[in-house]
């Protein structure tokens, strides 16, 4: 088995594309940083109380002024209020640090090794067929099973060295260009519209641990794919055509499952679980951490089962 495993990992590292996908992560991390630091400015991090309390003076002068309009007054009456609000709680509206980064950009760019993940599962046993290789592949003394567990092994261990890359790269250029933070400063919850405060560590790590199940999920269904056409642009193209219409899906499902109660057990609506993670963005009524994890774990066995069982039985005889 560990022979079947070196081997499909130097089948993925002889693709162009396994380079490619690397590169875009570091070229997004840093680009990423960059815009952060066009957005921010210089850093804010030394003088926010006293910064902050004067522009709340400043607000509370230009309220007194008579020629001042309501909806103005209104407006800063609720600017004062909101940042009182960050002094009371000594928290730093403008916290600039690599985890503060990690949470604004990181968690977004795990869509990218997604569609990266999707397109080598897909082509994992798809491109054997369209390269002509796979009778090569399956004369070896090993049995079909084991052949195609050690493709899939191989994937996910891929999948593990992109997220790996993507952490430890916008750790490191978090930390040159923003400065190493605590992992216990606190942010306003980026999904509430309320003021609630939340450790930003906690953000950043649950934002990955809920984002995970539904990444091997879609992931699996792409290798299940590439199993089940012969075609390596096929098989790609219905996998990234599924990944994107996925939202779509998504947003449809959720539009009508009180109607039909049926749909609740549809993937698409339990793909992505971090919506649990702040109470303010529920998925539907009725709907928990533990029933969506229930519905992702039925449909990674069916994938896995159906994947199993049809390269099995596929013809190679041509």
């Amino acid at each position: 088995m560990i022979s079947l495993l070196k081997n499909e990992w130097m089948k993925i590292f002889q693709k162009v594309s396994t380079y490619l996908f690397i590169v875009f992560i570091l070229i997004a991390v840093i680009g990423t940083a960059f815009i952060e630091m066009k957005i921010n400015g210089e850093n804010t991090n030394e003088n926010w109380k006293e910064e902050l309390t004067t522009k709340i003076q400043e607000n509370q002068e230009t309220i007194k002024d008579e020629n001042i309009d309501e909806a103005e007054k209104s407006m800063l009456m609720e600017e004062i209020a909101y940042d009182t609000q960050f002094l009371d709680a000594n928290m730093n509206p403008n916290l600039s640090t690599n985890w503060t980064y990690m949470a604004d950009w990181t968690t977004l760019l795990t869509s990218f090794i997604t569609l990266f993940v999707v397109i080598v599962c897909s082509s994992s046993v798809s491109s054997e067929f369209s390269d002509g290789t796979i009778k090569q592949l399956l004369i070896r003394p090993y049995k079909r099973w084991k052949i195609l567990l050690s493709k899939y092994i191989v994937s996910v261990i891929y999948a593990g060295l992109l997220i790996l890359i993507l952490l430890a790269s916008s750790f490191l250029i978090g930390t040159l260009l923003f400065g190493n933070g605590a992992y216990s400063d606190k942010i306003i919850d980026p999904s509430s519209f309320e003021f609630t405060p939340i450790i930003v560590g906690d953000y950043v790590v649950n934002m990955f641990v809920y984002w995970i199940p539904g990444f091997l999920v879609i992931t699996t269904l792409a290798f299940m794919l590439s199993t089940l056409f012969k075609n390596q642009s096929i098989a790609v193209g219905i996998s990234i055509f599924i990944l994107f219409a996925s939202s779509t899906l998504n947003i449809l499902i959720q539009s009508f499952v009180e109607k039909y109660q049926w749909l609740k057990f549809i993937l698409f609506p339990h793909l992505d679980i971090r919506g649990y993670i702040s109470e303010s963005a529920p998925m539907f009524e009725g709907a928990t951490i533990g029933f969506s994890l229930s519905i992702l774990s039925v449909y990674f066995v069916i994938f896995l089962t159906l994947t199993f069982y049809f390269f099995q039985k596929k013809d190679v005889s041509y």
